[in-house]
């Protein structure tokens, strides 16, 4: 298989690296995906991730944090489904872990809230067992904990 990406000098792909970090987060997996891509060699990729690291244009702890609270805001996404997110992104457990630590209970228990209103308004009035059932597999699809969303479900007034 040839591939249409052109090759490019590892200080081109360091300034490219260099500028897709000022804009958004990345974390090290990503960058070296990148580079792979450019095909740069992984001794070069090395090289290059850890100067991204040493000036702080990569930083995995950020990258996890940042990624926790953009999904738990704005994807409504649970903290089983990020974590997965993250694992395939080789972000070390400490690390998901103290980022999830960091969110604040109100805002994540009001993203199971809006996803189980949301739901909900598909759903029949008033809701059956059968209503309730599809209430908890879509937050749990969504990543929520099954245990918090029984006791959500169990408290319509809430949500409803």
């Amino acid at each position: 298989m040839k591939s249409t990406q052109r090759q490019l000098s590892p200080a081109n792909a360091l300034i490219k690296l260099e500028e897709l970090c000022a804009r958004s987060e990345q974390c090290s997996y990503e960058a070296y995906s990148k580079l792979a891509k450019w095909g740069i060699s992984s001794a070069m990729a090395d090289k290059i991730v850890n100067r991204l690291i040493a000036k702080r244009f990569i930083d995995d702890g950020r990258y996890a944090e940042a990624f926790v609270r953009d999904k738990v805001v704005y994807n409504r996404w649970g903290f089983v489904k990020i974590r997965m997110a993250l694992r395939m992104k080789k972000i070390d457990s400490e690390l998901i872990a103290a980022a999830i630590e960091a969110v604040d209970e109100d805002e994540y228990h009001n993203s199971l809230i809006e996803t189980l209103r949301a739901k909900s308004r598909t759903l029949g009035s008033p809701l059956t067992f059968e209503d309730k059932q599809k209430l908890l597999r879509h937050a749990a699809s969504r990543g929520f904990e099954p245990g918090l969303i029984v006791s959500f479900i169990k408290q319509p007034e809430l949500w409803a």
